[in-house]
């Protein structure tokens, strides 16, 4: 029986050595998210950790990006990053649309267990603190495992729109919290 009780955290410099696997993790799924960060020239991971504090605040967000906290869904014993999201606190044109307040990941190896459901539903509670009552999420219309990871989380399915980036259909789910 797994006995692993994981928690959302901000990310800190604690799970440095989380960060790195995570990183590498994705990288051997084929996938360069985390990874690209980590082989830019001079990357320091604590500048990592400022811009993320710096964009919870609102400070420093490129153009057309608006305020969000991120989180990392970990174990501390074995120093484990599970899953990020990333929650908005407000939604701009774009993020009605597409991106809605909550956008989250996880890395390969950690995929089909239940880590995507936990995550949302730890984040979804960080948003109701936060007084957001009703929370968008989006989700590509052939990614059927996000779906399910929606629908659990009582995501409510408004409509499909035409992406404006990929001229894929879009999946609207509301959530209350």
């Amino acid at each position: 029986m797994n006995n692993i009780i994981k928690k959302i955290v901000v990310p800190s410099a604690a799970y440095r050595a989380a960060f790195f696997s995570m990183a590498y993790d994705y990288r051997d799924g084929g996938e360069l998210r985390y990874y690209r960060e980590i082989i830019k020239e001079n990357f320091e991971f604590g500048d990592y950790l400022t811009r993320l504090r710096r964009h919870s605040l609102g400070v420093g967000l490129d153009k057309g990006l608006i305020r969000y906290a991120t989180y990392w869904l970990v174990d501390e014993k074995k120093d484990v990053i599970y899953g990020v999201s990333r929650l908005r606190h407000t939604l701009s044109e774009v993020s009605l649309k597409e991106g809605g307040h909550i956008g989250y990941d996880v890395p390969p190896s950690r995929r089909n267990d239940g880590n995507a459901t936990e995550l949302l539903r730890q984040t979804l509670v960080k948003a109701g603190s936060m007084g957001i009552k009703r929370v968008l999420m989006t989700c590509d219309s052939d990614n059927i495992a996000s779906a399910r990871v929606i629908e659990k989380n009582g995501g409510v399915l408004e409509n499909r729109v035409i992406s404006d980036y990929t001229r894929k259909f879009v999946c609207r789910y509301w959530i209350n919290t």
